[in-house]
């Protein structure tokens, strides 16, 4: 079930029912349980996909399924169960359009990126779409439009986020993924494009951010903007270029949270 994993979904979700607030929010807070789930259904689904290729991996080699201490219809049922659970919780706080949103993610994950990791590494473009999500399922759970601007400039920027994530994750595990038979970056990319598409997206990510500040107002433009802001998405730039991967990550990674507080508390 990845409990990190699933952790980090519902605080994705979170945000969005809070930054919508309103008289309803419990029922985005509601939501962001039911996307925890909803993350643990398709990580278990996920593993019993690939439990096979989890074995060749050192560091999946000691999951459940992969190391045979789960049986793989046990993997399934518990998938299934959670799915009902999650999804059942996604049409109680939202109805309808909630719901339809939440059955998105595992036909994007399970479906389509899964299988398609094997042939591409360009399938992260498309599994990063699910994971951009959380903060669009809260908002709606809570009484947002799924329309809104914002809260779509914010599923933007996770997306934006999330690319530059699995590049570097695919990076550091790169022998793993290869003994494993996935698609990665170096054996299906020239290297002469791989670094210049990789600086690209994380320069796409730190302007949007830009463009978020002047969205969210005064305050999170001083914030967004501020040096912090900007010498972190020049690191990560730098980092890249010089192939100091750990300094990428956590210029990037550290940029997220720092994002959303910003917007919280401009919001109150």
């Amino acid at each position: 079930m990845r409990p990190r994993v699933s952790m980090a979904v519902s605080g994705g979700s979170l945000f969005g029912a809070l930054y919508y607030g309103g008289p309803d929010v419990w029922r985005g807070v509601l939501t962001a349980v039911g996307a925890g789930i909803l993350c643990a259904a398709c990580s278990a689904l996920n593993q019993v996909q690939e439990h096979t290729f989890d074995a060749r991996m050192r560091r999946t080699q000691g999951r459940p399924i992969a190391s045979g201490r789960v049986s793989v219809k046990s993997g399934l049922a518990l998938s299934v169960g959670l799915f009902f659970v999650g999804l059942t919780m996604f049409f109680m706080t939202g109805g309808w359009p909630l719901l339809l949103l939440g059955v998105t993610v595992p036909v994007i994950y399970n479906r389509l990126y899964t299988p398609l990791k094997r042939v591409t590494p360009m399938a992260l473009l498309l599994g990063a779409l699910s994971g951009a999500l959380p903060p669009l399922t809260g908002w709606v759970g809570a009484g947002g439009s799924i329309f809104e601007p914002m809260i779509l400039a914010v599923t933007g920027i996770f997306y934006l986020w999330q690319v530059p994530h699995f590049w570097l994750l695919h990076e550091k595990h790169r022998d793993d993924y290869q003994r494993a038979g996935f698609a990665t970056l170096d054996s299906r990319l020239p290297q002469h494009l791989y670094k210049p598409l990789l600086i690209l997206w994380v320069g796409a990510y730190f302007l949007g951010l830009g463009c978020l500040a002047f969205m969210g107002g005064p305050g999170a433009i001083a914030w967004l903007l501020s040096p912090v802001v900007l010498l972190a998405g020049a690191w990560a730039i730098y980092a890249v270029l010089t192939d100091t991967r750990r300094g990428a990550a956590v210029a990037i990674y550290a940029s997220l949270p720092l994002v959303l507080v910003t917007l919280l508390g401009n919001n109150l």
